[in-house]
């Protein structure tokens, strides 16, 4: 999903990923405090990948369950198909994508806790938007613009009588998962992305290259971004509430729009996603289109930088020094000294260059990253090796977790007077213009009330990706057992050569995009996964008091809707992480219940880092 539209405000994409505390894209990025009392209710992208906790992984990975950094590496692949959403027209027009990307390397470091290697934020990785990533309705994307004159990754003109139309035999709009016509799908693009996964898992098994590893998991992680969409997305929730009698639902669609389907007893209406405008991409990105957008993450981000500008190192350099060599090698202290010597060099030769100044902006950026990637890396490569000891030495985790904070003030001590500049270059060309898009793109959200032969509604109206929508609990529920039933079959074809990737593809895929009319059918084993689905929506409804299906049958109705009853009264949408302010990743803090031996521990890692 994005924004593509031309207003005077240009940067709209970077300012309302940044500047405004809620970038819900999707189901949102980040995860619900486990302490929350809406964890289980409420969902967002992480959420639903917690559920790999539970997944075996590959043979060939080591075949345990998915550890906590494990996770990381595949959120790492789903989190980016989010943010991969700020390089658009909007933005790209009048800023560097370098620029963009720094913030980005900046705001993945703090969500994840490392920034480079499998970590790093890299121009192939993160990408642009495109509407596959997404499942979105590619409908009059960039104003039927050719994108691709503004940067060479957007898609190009959307051809309406092919990509929009319903597939026949499958229910759905073609850009879903009609894969036999010629055009990009998001079955297709999932397609890819777990074939390459699973060859590379593959090659893993027999090279024991970890980068392969590494790349297998964050291509696994954004595929399932995509899978985990469809039920915010799309209008699935809704036509299987109608398959189970549910008649009063509102589709999202024209009354005159239903088609005849195999396997269906009757007419139905089409699986559709929803198109973007302004007002899309507001509500997509804030959760609520309002004036009263609460701090921003760009603001959270400026002010940790600031405020770390003027930390004293001198409690990291004495605990270096407690280290012992034998450990992670000798001259520790002097490399922290090398890298902010450096850091420091290369900041009096720092010019100011205006955004508009495209080309000089985007090399000046490509500097910066030169000058910032050594302290990441550094804090990277020490944590990653002493936590390797953390088992053979009981008080390094104690330890580790007052390394890990000294490293990361470090860190943002040495990219602070580099990146800060630039935040502050970019928030100087924002202007004003959320009510302009506002009032811009109003008159779309009704067209499926408005017009019967209408089967493009809008995302604002259609979508579940964020709290206040009652049914984003049963779309999160749905994405969640997508992650938990697909990727042990993932797993079990990078363990097995002889398994059939194309098979195994068309299961999980068509497993999950499909009619719930449908869901006895589908090629290779798919109707297990569209039973299993529909279960899921089934179980949720049947777990209702008669009163609440009664109250839920009227927010749901045609009129609930186009009156906005179908989001919860009284709750807004959270930021980042759900939580308000921007906390930077801690994956060595130890939230388990002490123990004696956890005290001791402690009492000898104090006695060692206070001399």
């Amino acid at each position: 999903m994005a924004y593509s539209r031309e207003y005077p405000t240009i940067l709209l994409g970077i300012v309302l990923l940044f500047w405004f505390v809620k970038p819900t894209l999707a189901f949102g990025a980040g995860n619900i405090a486990g302490i929350s009392s809406i964890e289980g209710q409420n969902w967002r992208h992480g959420d639903i990948e917690d559920a790999l906790l539970k997944v075996m992984m590959a043979r060939a990975v080591g075949g345990k369950r998915f550890d906590k950094l494990m996770v990381s590496r595949v959120y790492f692949g789903n989190w980016l198909r989010d943010y991969s959403q700020a390089i658009d027209v909007g933005t790209v027009k009048s800023v560097s994508a370098e620029a963009i990307r720094l913030l980005l390397c900046v705001l993945g470091f703090i969500t994840f806790g490392y920034g480079s290697k499998e970590f790093e934020v890299t121009a192939d990785r993160l990408g642009c938007y495109r509407p596959e990533d997404h499942i979105d309705n590619p409908k009059d994307y960039a104003e039927n613009e050719d994108a691709r004159q503004y940067h060479r990754a957007l898609r190009g003109p959307v051809n309406e009588e092919v990509e929009l139309a319903i597939d026949p035999e499958t229910g759905m709009k073609n850009y879903i998962a009609n894969e036999n016509i010629g055009i990009m799908t998001s079955a297709a693009h999932c397609r890819k992305l777990f074939t390459d996964a699973i060859n590379l898992g593959r090659r893993y098994g027999q090279s024991g290259n970890k980068d392969e590893l590494y790349e297998c998991l964050r291509l696994i992680g954004t595929g399932l971004h995509c899978l985990e969409d469809y039920f915010a997305h799309s209008n699935y929730v809704e036509l299987a509430l109608i398959e189970m009698g549910e008649r009063d639902v509102f589709p999202h669609v024209g009354r005159n729009t239903k088609i005849s389907l195999e396997g269906a007893n009757d007419e139905v209406y089409p699986i559709v996603t929803g198109t973007f405008g302004g007002v899309d991409f507001l509500h997509s990105v804030t959760g609520e289109v309002s004036d009263k957008l609460i701090q921003s993450e760009i603001q959270d981000l400026e002010n940790t930088l600031q405020q770390s500008q003027n930390n004293d190192l001198s409690v990291l350099r004495e605990l270096l020094d407690k280290i012992p060599d034998g450990l992670i090698g000798g001259d520790k202290k002097n490399k922290v000294n090398e890298i902010q010597d450096n850091a420091n060099a290369a900041q009096m030769e720092q010019t100011s260059i205006s955004p508009k100044e495209t080309e000089e902006f985007t090399r000046q950026v490509q500097d910066i990253f030169r000058q910032i990637m050594p302290a990441i890396e550094y804090h990277d490569d020490l944590l990653k090796t002493i936590s390797e000891a953390v088992s053979r030495i009981p008080i390094l985790p104690k330890i580790i977790e007052q390394l890990e904070e000294q490293l990361s003030v470090f860190v943002f001590q040495v990219i602070a007077p580099f990146v800060v500049p630039v935040i502050e270059q970019i928030k100087n060309e924002l202007a004003t213009g959320a009510s302009e898009i506002i009032e811009s793109s109003k008159n779309e959200q009704h067209v499926v009330f408005e017009n019967d032969d209408a089967s493009d509604p809008t995302h604002s109206m259609l979508a579940k990706d964020h709290f206040t929508n009652i049914l984003n609990e049963v779309a999160g529920r749905a994405a969640s057992k997508v992650v938990s039933w697909s990727v042990p079959q993932l797993m079990e074809a990078i363990d097995d050569d002889s398994v059939d990737i194309n098979r195994t593809l068309n299961k999980i895929i068509y497993g999950v995009l499909h009619h719930p009319a449908q869901r006895s059918m589908g090629p290779d084993g798919a109707s297990e996964g569209r039973e299993i689905i529909f279960g899921i929506v089934e179980e949720w409804w049947g777990q209702m008091s008669s009163r609440q299906q009664d109250e839920y049958r009227q927010k749901l109705s045609r009129e609930g809707v186009e009156n906005g009853q179908n989001h919860k009264e009284g709750q807004q949408d959270c930021g980042h992480g759900c939580g308000g302010k921007l906390k930077i990743k801690k994956n060595y803090a130890n939230t388990a219940p002490e123990t004696m031996e956890d005290r001791i521990a402690a009492a000898a890692a104090d006695h060692i880092c206070g001399g």
